[in-house]
């Protein structure tokens, strides 16, 4: 195969990034917006050594999975990956990819979502100005270039409303120096963070826009002068009221400062932490340890039907707003302390009948699973929003004694290729 090459081609299978995989000459071809069964003449636009990257000229047979994508961007934005795939036939291939990858482990078929659209609490727009006109959206599929957008379908409404009235009133001046607006919602309330280099009259902007929209009640300027693409700095000023908004979860109010890690689908994250609840069978006399704890949603969900929780965090604002959360709701026997996970796990000396854990998607470290061998706890709920690397720490813990139970995938992400796990460890009985 050679660059600018034609072929007529079948797509046989979808891999996990969404793309379709087709063979020419034993060689694996991927073609976006190509689905399995369908047939298409496309052209070659990239080789590589085992394999190459075609796109569509002609669609030549249809799948029924195929779907009008509802978002009119969708075909460029690299925000979705599956708006081309009806909803129900989106979790058929979920379950098919899950089952591809947990081969040995007892999975179960995912939880699909009642509301697959507008369902975010939280949104980061990168932000330019090209050819005098301010650009907002997201990336392009494996690019840093921005596809303009005036409402995103995945985006709960409230933030597409705040978005678009940014995007349409920001000077380009004040655009030049941005880099992410982030638009947050709580429970009633909006939270913006400018993130960029300097403040243009953002004041002022922000007075215009306070008065625009009443929900608003937390505007923050956060200061990013690093040349790479980690979104917040460390620097910020408060431009109104607090840095933080109050949202809810499993009854609780939470507390939520602006660098804070919080779930970004209100409904499914319920049935999410009910269903690490359900599966892990929680006793009054349980000591139970919470790693990567956030704001401390999880633990303070699970904590009435514990004897004691101690959640870890590394993020000071998040710890901050952790026990501030667990005052809020009268929680007595839920604490939470600021330290890296891996250095908690090596230092613990206390007892451990629960242990929850809810990594980043790189998972856990090699250091941190022999860390919790030391702890011993009886059983472990890992929550992934990563099903590869959750793959490699079960069998990572599987030879250190520790064999999942069940494992229950949680459609968090509709419309895109992302999926969160829960599974329920448990140390094996010695025979």
């Amino acid at each position: 195969m050679k660059k600018n090459e034609q072929y007529t081609v079948e797509c046989v299978a979808l891999t996990d990034l969404a793309a379709g995989v087709c063979r020419i000459d034993e060689e694996a071809v991927f073609v976006y917006d190509l689905l399995p069964g369908e047939k298409a003449r496309i052209q070659i636009i990239k080789t590589y050594s085992k394999y190459a990257i075609g796109k569509v000229i002609e669609r030549l047979t249809t799948s029924h999975a195929r779907q009008e994508p509802v978002c009119p961007a969708a075909k460029w934005c690299g925000g979705c990956q599956m708006q081309h795939i009806a909803y129900a036939e989106q979790c058929g291939f979920k379950n098919q990819w899950l089952q591809d990858l947990f081969r040995t482990y007892p999975l179960l078929p995912i939880r699909k979502a009642e509301e697959p659209l507008f369902y975010r609490n939280k949104a980061q727009f990168p932000v330019q100005v090209r050819n005098g006109k301010v650009e907002m959206g997201f990336y392009r599929l494996h690019s840093n270039t921005i596809v303009d957008t005036k409402e995103c379908f995945i985006q709960s409404p409230a933030i597409n409303k705040v978005f678009l009235w940014i995007k349409e009133h920001i000077s380009l001046e004040q655009a030049r120096c941005l880099r992410h607006v982030m638009i947050r919602e709580g429970k009633e309330h909006i939270q913006v963070v400018f993130i960029g280099e300097r403040n243009i009259d953002l004041n002022q902007f922000t007075a215009r826009m306070t008065k625009r929209f009443s929900e608003i009640e937390s505007v923050v300027f956060n200061e990013n002068r690093r040349n790479d693409n980690v979104i917040l700095g460390e620097k910020y000023d408060v431009l109104y009221k607090n840095d933080w908004i109050m949202a809810e979860c499993m009854g609780n109010r939470i507390k939520l400062h602006f660098k804070s890690f919080f779930q970004v689908d209100p409904a499914q994250t319920e049935i999410l932490y009910q269903t690490a609840i359900d599966l892990a069978q929680l006793k009054k006399e349980d000591r139970l340890v919470e790693l990567y704890a956030g704001t401390g949603t999880i633990g303070m969900a699970m904590a009435p039907y514990v004897k004691e929780v101690t959640g870890v965090e590394i993020v000071k604002e998040a710890v901050d707003n952790a026990n501030e959360n667990v005052r809020l709701n009268h929680i007595e026997n839920c604490s939470y302390i600021c330290q890296d996970a891996t250095v908690f796990a090596r230092e613990y000396e206390g007892e451990c009948d629960v242990l929850v854990v809810d990594p980043p998607r790189k998972g856990l470290s090699e250091e941190g699973i022999g860390h919790i061998e030391r702890i011993a706890p009886k059983k472990m709920i890992y929550i992934s929003c990563n099903p590869k690397t959750l793959r490699r720490d079960l069998d990572r813990l599987k030879e250190r004694g520790y064999d999942c139970s069940i494992l229950q995938p949680v459609d968090m992400f509709p419309y895109t290729t992302g999926i969160e796990c829960v599974a329920l460890i448990e140390k094996r009985k010695e025979r």
